[in-house]
């Protein structure tokens, strides 16, 4: 079965673990930029991480046997606010690249004026190049999760961002309806601190009218088999009786056509 990993971090993986995925059936990953740096960084730091994407990340794709897009953003953690805006300031350019399909991971976690202010510019950024977004959200054990989701949601109405256009990563089983009932794709991270796979599955099986909203990716993962959470949420799917259609609706279909992505 094939699939497409809409969220995946292709920068922190071996080579070895890619090629994997490939022979397990990924024909396509979006690179997009983390929410996060460990310690301070400057922009010249996330300008030649756009560049890696752009060059070496999507090259070395190719000869892995998958296709690689990207989706830019700057980090709402470890990036101050002079450097963020030296970032933003380049991006308009490099929306233009072929491979960008996206803006993301963009979004809240804690909920600082920092975060919404640079949600805001890079909301409008997408709006003005008409790029959806990929939002980053709090885990799901997350304390902070109910106070920020909603303000998530306030920032995109009140910046006029159509909501259809955006992917809620990290969905929890406690905010799925909340997600559903947003009008955005509701993004099923299936990792060691996200959503474990077999209630993954159990969501697209017992949801069958929210099956054209549901797109299922990875994040990262981890080290070992939690790079493979994708096709343990198909397998997950197939034994727990889904039909091939549905499982290729909900892994490749639905990425491939937010994202409206070159593919067959």
């Amino acid at each position: 079965m094939r699939f497409i990993d809409a969220h995946l971090h292709t920068d922190m993986i071996e080579d070895k673990q890619l090629q994997k995925l490939v022979m397990m059936g990924m024909e396509a990953a979006i690179v997009p930029s983390p929410h996060m740096f460990l310690g301070n960084k400057d922009a010249d730091t996330v300008l030649l991480m756009w560049e890696r994407f752009l060059g070496m990340e999507s090259t070395t794709a190719k000869t892995l046997g998958f296709e690689l897009f990207v989706s830019l953003s700057v980090p709402f953690f470890g990036v101050n606010r002079a450097d963020a805006e030296k970032c933003l300031s380049r991006l308009p350019e490099l929306l233009k690249e072929e491979r960008v399909v996206a803006m993301g991971e963009i979004g809240m976690d804690t909920g600082t004026a920092f975060e919404a202010d640079l949600f805001r510019e890079h909301l409008r950024l997408a709006k003005e190049f008409n790029k959806p977004v990929i939002l980053h959200t709090p885990i799901r054990l997350a304390p902070q999760g109910e106070q920020v989701l909603p303000q998530v949601l306030a920032i995109i109405n009140e910046e006029g961002f159509p909501v259809e256009r955006c992917v809620f990563d990290h969905a929890a089983e406690a905010t799925l309806d909340w997600r559903a009932a947003t009008g955005g794709m509701i993004g099923l991270s299936v990792c060691w601190d996200k959503m474990p796979p077999e209630p993954a599955a159990r969501y697209v099986i017992e949801n069958p009218d929210k099956r054209d909203k549901i797109i299922i990716n990875s994040e990262l993962g981890g080290e070992g088999n939690d790079y493979f959470m994708v096709p343990r949420v198909m397998l997950a799917m197939k034994l727990f009786g889904l039909d091939r259609a549905t499982i290729d609706k909900v892994c490749y279909q639905n990425p491939r056509d937010f994202f409206s992505l070159p593919l067959d």
